[in-house]
């Protein structure tokens, strides 16, 4: 578990409203991009489940000699609502990177089938 406050640069799907200039009162619409957390998108700020972590992202510019280098790519859902998720990076050369977190607690998913129901996920936090 990891908290993400205001300044915080994250990827995350927000209104194409907050997004770009030329779609200023689409808020129907999802664009996944680079924000920073504050302001009208205070709501991104708090406590998040890291899910998945993988390097990756990296390729090349304009060029053969261009290249950029994978990066670690942190993907997170907010503890109290799993339907925002957030993801960043903390290496190589990115626009959401969060070089400096610490984990604030643990938490484990368990995926567990009741009889004669759905597939369901338990998330179960110990907050240190």
């Amino acid at each position: 578990m990891i908290d993400l406050c205001a300044g915080h640069r994250v990827y995350a799907d927000v209104p194409e409203h907050f997004a770009f200039i030329n779609c200023r009162g689409v808020f129907d619409k999802l664009a996944h991009t680079d924000v920073l957390i504050g302001g009208e998108l205070a709501y991104l700020a708090g406590r998040y489940i890291v899910y998945k972590t993988f390097m990756g992202g990296g390729g090349t510019g304009m060029g053969p000699h261009d290249v950029f280098p994978d990066g670690h790519h942190v993907f997170c859902e907010r503890a109290d609502n799993p339907l925002i998720r957030v993801d960043f990076y903390q290496t190589g050369c990115f626009t959401a990177m969060i070089r400096d977190i610490t984990p604030v607690g643990r938490a484990e998913r368990r995926w567990v089938l009741p009889d004669g129901l759905a597939l369901a996920a338990e998330v179960i936090v110990n907050a240190g």
